[in-house]
């Protein structure tokens, strides 16, 4: 239960870490973005509006030339500078036009951002609450571990202080365990690696002297011998 609670609790701190910083920037993202979709809505149904009037307006003038021109009597001039005028508001009107589209695209590329942004976030949540499921198995599998294996796993990888100290818990929980002579013998190793000879020579002797007929015994001795050469 020691070692489960502060899996518990890394697991909970990363969890709400997730909720108070990632949940935030997505949901102000989404706010933005629906706000850049409603504005460009609003922008297309104003677009139609203008189109439609300046439609109606071309069409009007087309057909006050048409009649113009077929009316008797009337001047040239008059024709020809109402044409002049549908000119200019045609030409007015393709400006206008041109400008919205550029407004258009412009929302459009914002909207894009926006959402790859949020798809950006929403990667990086997924990473962090993978990670933090990572950490939180490996914390509960860590606490399912005895002393002596993690001691074990401490000194394959060459780690002299943690196996040592691992190697002692295990002393301390099984004084009669079956791995307390390979457990004493392998902190009289890791002492010797960190160059601490004496502790070294304490552990050794206490191997030949309780188990004078183990395999760790024999061993000892031998490191024993090139410890009092030295």
């Amino acid at each position: 239960m020691k070692w489960l609670l502060p899996a518990c609790i890394l697991g909970l701190s990363l969890t709400g870490c997730l909720k108070t910083r990632t949940d935030v920037r997505e949901t102000e993202q989404k706010q933005t973005m629906q706000q850049e979709v409603a504005k460009m809505q609003k922008t297309n149904a104003d677009t139609s509006s203008r189109f439609a009037d300046v439609e109606e307006d071309v069409r009007s003038l087309r057909g006050r030339v048409e009649v113009l021109e077929h009316q008797k009597g009337q001047g040239t001039q008059e024709v020809e500078s109402a044409k002049k005028f549908a000119a200019d508001q045609s030409a007015d009107a393709n400006k206008k036009i041109v400008l919205l589209q550029e407004g258009l695209s412009t929302l459009e590329k914002t909207v894009f951002q926006l959402n790859t942004e949020v798809n950006a976030l929403k990667a990086e949540k997924a990473a962090m609450v993978a990670q933090a499921s990572a950490a939180q198995a490996k914390a509960a599998t860590e606490a399912k571990k005895g002393s002596y294996d993690l001691g074990q796993e401490s000194f394959d990888q060459k780690d002299w202080k943690k196996a040592i100290l691992n190697y002692q818990k295990y002393r301390d929980e099984n004084p009669s365990g079956k791995k307390i002579a390979d457990a004493t013998y392998k902190m009289g190793v890791s002492f010797q690696e960190l160059g601490m000879k004496d502790e070294a020579k304490t552990f050794y002797d206490e191997i030949v002297s309780k188990f004078p007929n183990s395999n760790e015994a024999k061993k000892a001795k031998i490191r024993l011998k090139g410890l009092n050469k030295k």
